[in-house]
């Protein structure tokens, strides 16, 4: 039977991921049934990063501390006052106990990383995750030389379009093409090249930008860009909550 997903926005940009009307599996951690610091992985994880060729981290660190806690409870989910009571209880120094449980999809376990807010945890049964899918075996198509030389060319552009541009060619463009809002917190400071970009991108700052409707629409319809079901479901429930 296929899943049924549903993202639901819950205050400004909080995801919570809902299945079937169903209680997720993962429940708040109860720190205080914790006796012992966990400094060990369990076997079912080692066996997980051997045969797919992971690299945890170390198990002495913060975040190798906070990974054989999250492995130890696989059904149990952590928050912000969870990990700092973690940490305190078993004397671990660390200006910020939350950074240690966050990211582990970066060294290939999946997680909840981006679908739920302040609740922490591994898939559980285990998996990889998309960040150790994409840079598994990449190369880059072509030799060394080729490379460096596309290396070269982007670095090429941006030293004309931006760095050797004179101050004096600068200009003051908005940030949304669509206000009248003329005050500082909708100016930007943009080199003449920018210039191409104003009515299709609302701009964060000089150099980051985000397409406006029409042009996203191009976009996609070009695979210019594209996204995951689970981006998609994201946009749509933020959206939808802004317009609301």
């Amino acid at each position: 039977m296929k899943s049924n997903i549903e993202f639901v926005v819950l205050g400004e940009q909080e995801l919570e991921l809902k299945e079937q009307g169903q209680k997720s599996k993962y429940t708040r951690i109860d720190v205080s049934a914790i006796d012992t610091l966990y400094t060990e992985y369990p076997e079912e994880l080692i066996q997980f990063c051997q045969t797919n060729e992971l690299k945890p981290p170390n198990k002495t660190s913060n975040q190798g501390f906070a990974l054989a806690a999250m492995a130890a409870n696989p059904n149990a989910y952590w928050d912000s006052d969870a990990c700092n009571e973690y940490f305190t209880k078993f004397n671990i120094k660390s200006n910020n106990p939350n950074q240690a449980f966050n990211k582990h999809n970066q060294w290939g376990a999946k997680t909840n990383s981006g679908i739920e807010r302040n609740r922490l945890y591994i898939v559980y049964p285990y998996a990889l995750s998309n960040k150790h899918k994409m840079r598994k075996d990449f190369k880059f198509d072509g030799t060394v030389a080729q490379k460096n030389d596309e290396i070269d060319k982007i670095k090429s552009t941006i030293t004309t379009d931006y760095i050797d541009v004179p101050n004096e060619q600068w200009q003051l463009g908005h940030k949304n093409p669509g206000s009248t809002d003329s005050s500082n917190d909708n100016l930007v400071l943009q080199p003449p090249i920018q210039g191409k970009y104003r009515d299709n991108y609302v701009f964060i700052d000089t150099l980051t930008k985000f397409p406006l409707a029409p042009k996203l629409k191009s976009m996609i319809e070009k695979k210019e860009v594209e996204f995951t079901p689970d981006q998609i479901a994201g946009y749509k429930a933020l959206f939808d909550k802004l317009t609301t």
